[in-house]
């Protein structure tokens, strides 16, 4: 089915989103089960057993839903009062190096069961992983407009930006070695989605003098990957991406197959303290079909006509910041060179180690810390957090944290 894509603007709107949009001084990973029986923290440890021995299945969307999110910059540094934004505000809040990072995990199918010592599980999920490196000059272009650089020579600075969106099929079992000792390995099967990485973008302006034309120049080359398919127009110099949707990509298709294990480790020494131990996502995804290399062949050109400047709405040649993506977003079309991919890629997963410890002090109430290290594109990150659970019926638990980020 041929759909319209919008052609190149969401890869750049997706880009700035992430530079704006993904952002907080703190981050909150949690996971919940509106499941009887069922531990609320198994998704993040195979060894975890169910409460009892019922077949228990999951409501899509709501039997697990987790998130994460963490960046160096205030979440509220583009928008001012309201939700007018100010572009000026976000650049003098930005470090110099901007860093954004972001997770989702979204359950479409959940089962769960429990027989002897074994627990069985099988999941279906939606996941998503996205990061960004950025210099902070670059939104000085987004900022100023075209026409303040006109008759200069500026590298505004460079970006990394990486994007992956994949199904889960996990099969997972738990074995109750004795008493106080249970450990579980859960393998996985990964199908690529969609797929965005870029490393070292950059951006500069040079001034053609003899020509009158400022060079607005992007350089790099990124891959991206999803349901659509690159067509050329070579009356125009121009490359568009249709939507390329099938049924079949609702289901199990096996394309930009990727594997991944998770194991952990359970142990009780008393009755009333629990220590565990979990090492996910060991494993990667792939991405060849429908998948291509982008490079950024040519600069958009800006003569004296057609500069404009974003600081001053009462002036002359104003254009809002906003409106100036979008018109860029339509240039970034006639700039790049397409290829389809012919290697497959590979992209190898954050890998998570969670340590734990519990302690019930009751039937109803238990609490304790988790300690949670990450490491992904060379950015390791460490989340420190304790915790408090109470169950209030058989079929309400209430559940809290306090978390420290590093």
């Amino acid at each position: 089915m041929g759909f319209r894509f919008m052609k190149m603007k969401y890869i750049g709107w997706f880009c700035f989103f992430l530079m704006i949009t993904i952002s907080g001084k703190s981050q909150e990973t949690s996971s919940l089960f509106l499941l009887p029986g069922v531990p609320q923290s198994s998704v993040f440890n195979p060894a975890l057993q169910n409460e009892n021995d019922k077949l228990v299945i999951g409501v899509p969307f709501l039997s697990g839903l987790s998130g994460s999110w963490n960046a160096n910059s205030p979440f509220d540094a583009l928008f001012s009062k309201g939700f007018s934004y100010n572009v000026g505000r976000l650049y003098d809040e930005l470090k110099p190096r901007g860093e954004a990072n972001a997770s989702g995990r979204l359950s479409m199918f959940y089962a769960s069961l429990k027989h002897n010592d074994y627990t069985f599980r099988l999941s279906v999920s939606e996941r998503m992983y996205a990061n960004g490196i950025f210099d902070r000059d670059i939104v000085k272009i987004i900022r100023d407009g075209t026409e303040p650089y006109y008759g200069a020579n500026e590298n505004f600075g460079k970006a990394d930006f990486h994007f992956q969106y994949f199904r889960e099929l996990s099969f997972s079992v738990s074995k109750n070695i004795w008493k106080g000792l249970d450990i579980g390995i859960a393998p996985k099967i990964l199908f690529g989605r969609m797929g965005f990485d870029a490393r070292e973008l950059s951006l500069s302006v040079e001034t053609d003098t003899e020509n009158d034309i400022l060079l607005v120049k992007p350089e790099g080359s990124f891959l991206m990957s999803g349901a659509f398919n690159h067509v050329y127009y070579p009356e125009f110099d121009r490359s568009v991406f249709l939507a390329d949707f099938y049924p079949g990509d609702y289901f199990f298709q096996p394309r930009n197959l990727g594997f991944a294990i998770d194991w952990g480790i359970v142990y009780r020494p008393d009755k009333f303290t629990e220590l565990s131990a979990s090492l996910l996502d060991i494993g990667f995804t792939t991405l060849k079909y429908n998948t291509f290399n982008v490079d950024f062949a040519v600069p958009a050109r800006y003569s004296e006509d057609d500069l404009y400047q974003s600081t001053n709405p009462d002036g002359e040649n104003y254009l809002e910041p906003r409106e100036a993506l979008l018109i860029f977003s339509d240039t970034v079309s006639y700039l790049i060179n397409v290829e389809e991919a012919t290697e497959r890629t590979l992209t190898f997963l954050p890998v998570t180690l969670n340590l734990s410890g519990k302690y019930h002090f009751s039937e109803r109430v238990s609490g304790g810390i988790n300690n949670q290290f990450t490491w992904f594109r060379n950015q390791p990150r460490n989340l420190f957090a304790a915790f408090i659970q109470a169950r209030t019926g058989e079929r309400v638990e209430l559940a809290g944290s306090l978390s420290v980020l590093n």
